[in-house]
């Protein structure tokens, strides 16, 4: 075997060896499984990456996997599928990985999971919309009939803004909670806002805007079913919780949720990774039309916060302290 072949099933990855903050960061590791090769330029860095590599992650209870969920990367070699799906080798792509692994200078990934990226939209702006752009798409699309009044609990976080934005474009009213910090800016994605900080805001909200016909919810909260019309529905994206105990919680707010399935109003789950998972062909649509949504310049992305990979410990800590409207993204070099 050539030392070429030897190095093309070799990638750099952010392993998570202990639920300890003193465990390496990147070690060398060979690439299993079959489909495209890619080489890995940006990926994002979000809270899922955060909870994950403290063991407060419900998807990953155990060490031994690389986080990131998705990327944006450049073909070097495709599988069988790729043709049929207008995949080449040297197409800049983007992609969500339905059990993390992103972070890593190479990957193998099937081409069911991969699409291109518009020529126009910029790599580092690309990279902070696979993963929140879909978990925004799907969340709404659970919601339909699509709703006239839609209330996004977060809005100012990164699904909120986008999701904030898709639904806008859709002719829905949007409104949301966000901090005092951040209300100026949700207003600029066209959401009116609620401080989530007061305790009134659900007395305010139906004063203002009257009960609403869905919700988007990030955090769990059983006030919200005070807000929604009888025939709504809450989708809940995330449960919430303390540090330390985040898996608990999203393991509570999953099994009541799926108990409030059949209420009223309803109550589902918006699970990105079990969608893309699940539903390849769904994904590839909504992760196709997000990303020619922003290359037109109808989809603000978030504002990317550039580290280059040598100071992933540094991006880390950024992304475990967010600013509203912007995203960690990891550089690999182009």
């Amino acid at each position: 075997m050539t030392r070429h072949e030897q190095q093309s099933r070799l990638s750099n990855v952010a392993r998570v060896d202990s639920f300890s903050r003193d465990t390496r960061e990147f070690v060398e590791a060979s690439m299993r499984g079959d489909g495209c090769l890619v080489r890995v330029t940006h990926a994002s860095v979000g809270s899922t990456d955060i909870m994950a590599r403290r063991g407060d992650y419900l998807l990953h209870p155990f060490p031994g996997f690389v986080s990131g969920y998705d990327f944006i990367g450049i073909v070097e070699f495709i599988d069988r599928p790729a043709q049929s799906l207008g995949l080449s080798v040297g197409d800049r792509v983007a992609g969500v990985l339905p059990g993390m692994g992103a972070h890593a200078t190479r990957l193998r990934v099937p081409s069911s999971l991969l699409v291109p990226v518009p020529d126009g939209l910029a790599s580092e702006d690309a990279a902070t919309l696979p993963l929140d752009g879909v978990t925004a798409r799907h969340a709404l699309d659970l919601l339909k009939p699509s709703p006239r009044a839609l209330f996004i609990n977060g809005v100012s976080g990164a699904v909120g803004l986008l999701a904030a934005q898709l639904a806008a474009l859709d002719g829905v009213r949007v409104s949301g909670t966000a901090s005092p910090a951040s209300a100026a800016l949700a207003m600029q994605y066209g959401a009116a806002t609620f401080d989530y900080g007061d305790t009134q805001w659900p007395r305010q909200l139906l004063d203002q805007v009257g009960k609403v016909d869905g919700v988007i919810d990030h955090t769990g909260s059983r006030t919200l079913n005070s807000v929604v019309k009888r025939n709504g529905r809450i989708v809940r994206t995330a449960f919430g919780g303390p540090v330390g105990h985040q898996k608990a919680a999203t393991a509570a707010g999953f099994a009541k949720t799926l108990v409030q399935r059949f209420a009223q109003p309803s109550e589902v789950v918006c699970s990105t990774p079990m969608y893309v998972a699940m539903k390849r062909r769904s994904y590839r649509r909504d992760l196709t039309k997000v990303l020619e949504l922003a290359d037109s310049g109808r989809l603000k992305p978030l504002d990317p916060v550039v580290y280059d990979v040598s100071h992933y410990r540094e991006a880390l800590d950024a992304a475990g302290q967010p600013a509203s409207g912007k995203k960690v993204v990891l550089t690999f070099g182009e």
